[in-house]
């Protein structure tokens, strides 16, 4: 089969598509995966045909002009988007557009707006995330929000308000279809959807449609990025690592990063190995002989080495903590919208973390409390044992079967 992988945004939203598209290169398949040109050092890390597109997320979320205008003046949003945001969309769309035509199976992020323009190639796509938020279900509400009270009985009402998100970028798609000579029609296509959602973490809802799947996680099971001297030489000591990490997301608390990283080292005997990322970019951390900062490292090579993480809760760092089989504290930076929180409290159900602590409202009471519950033997005993019912899963396997019988169905009857 000729398989596109096409997806847009950060590093947690294309790194699964890369390793679904190794895997599935390793089977035999000729795969393409499409996103921004800023992932490409990323992509070369992985055995997949990368075809890149302008647009530098990273440089978005650091735009001064482009945060005021959307967070202080409604008047300039509009501006902003077309200047900076919309001509991005249009460029990726191009893209994968071309992808769409070229390939007999598309695995597509909604976020692309693939489902805008790929009316035509409808048969061929399936929509692909590590959130389940596009398909309803009465078992829980939308995971984006998880934090408010809504009752139970509207919990498929939730899933709605994706939708208009989505449609808030229709100014792009309708010239995208215009130029193109596409009929111009709803944003949203009724497709197959798979989430690589581990169903040992998240029981499937019985109410989802028979082409809506949780296929287990989708992580590389077989890690060949190595780590840096300097870090095996600082994980090589004999006390426990407590690895922190805020991944993309920027560091927002009134307490100085340092001061928490003290009161961890006045209380437990742990060395603290911090990952800046994105997130802690602009920080200055005080090092000394048992705090180590570094940039960046390949998590599915680092994770397995240490024996705790703090992080912000995105889907993909807390698949590379429940794939290492290690303790999780989350403390969610996207507060209270977003599915951080929500994968916060499914760790907290299933006693790999505690209750997630949202980082506006993090003190280091709170913090040092927690920990302190953290490092009892029951959370490292209920981590490695859904490290193993994940490893049963074989995530990666299932998604591949999925996209086989979706081609054997689905293919016009001349091919």
């Amino acid at each position: 089969m000729k398989i596109a992988l096409c997806s847009i945004g950060s590093r947690g939203d294309i790194q699964p598509f890369l390793i679904l598209g190794q895997h599935l290169t390793r089977q035999g398949h000729e795969v393409k995966v499409a996103s921004a040109k800023m992932h490409a050092p990323l992509a070369r890390d992985y055995d997949v045909t990368f075809h890149g597109f302008e647009g530098d997320y990273a440089s978005m979320v650091d735009d001064e002009s482009l945060k005021k205008a959307v967070g202080k003046n409604p008047f300039t949003v509009g501006k902003a988007l077309r200047e900076k945001v919309y001509p991005i969309i249009g460029e990726s769309l191009e893209t994968f557009y071309e992808m769409g035509l070229w390939a007999d199976v598309v695995i597509y992020h909604p976020k692309t707006m693939i489902d805008g323009i790929g009316q035509g190639f409808q048969h061929k796509l399936i929509k692909a995330y590590v959130v389940p938020i596009f398909t309803p279900t009465r078992a829980f509400a939308n995971p984006l929000f998880s934090f408010l009270p809504i009752p139970r009985w509207l919990n498929r009402a939730s899933y709605a308000m994706v939708g208009f998100a989505l449609n808030s970028f229709n100014s792009p798609i309708k010239a995208f279809r215009k130029n193109h000579d596409l009929p111009q029609r709803a944003n949203i296509l009724d497709t197959p959807a798979m989430y690589a959602v581990s169903p040992s973490l998240l029981t499937q809802p019985a109410d989802y449609p028979k082409d809506a799947h949780f296929t287990g996680l989708w992580t590389d099971d077989a890690p060949t990025q190595p780590l840096d001297q300097q870090i095996t030489s600082f994980l090589a000591k004999n006390e426990k690592t407590l690895l922190l990490t805020f991944g993309s997301m920027p560091y927002k608390s009134k307490t100085d990063i340092n001061i928490f990283i003290r009161e961890i080292l006045k209380h437990f005997g742990l060395n603290i190995l911090i990952v800046k990322g994105w997130g802690l970019k602009d920080s200055v951390i005080d090092e000394d002989d048992r705090i180590l900062t570094i940039e960046s490292a390949p998590f599915s090579t680092l994770f397995p080495r240490v024996d705790y993480v703090i992080h912000h809760g995105g889907a993909g760092t807390t698949a590379c903590a429940l794939t290492a089989g290690i303790p999780q504290l989350i403390t969610p930076i996207l507060h209270p919208f977003g599915d951080q929180y929500f994968w916060g409290k499914l760790i907290e159900h299933n006693e790999i973390g505690i209750e997630p602590m949202p980082l506006t409202k993090l003190t280091t009471k709170k913090l040092v409390s927690g920990l302190k519950t953290l490092l009892e033997p029951r959370f490292a005993q209920h981590a490695k044992q859904m490290q193993n019912s994940i490893i049963q899963e074989n995530g990666l396997a299932v998604a591949t079967t999925i996209i086989a019988n979706h081609y054997a169905t689905h293919k016009p009857s001349q091919e």
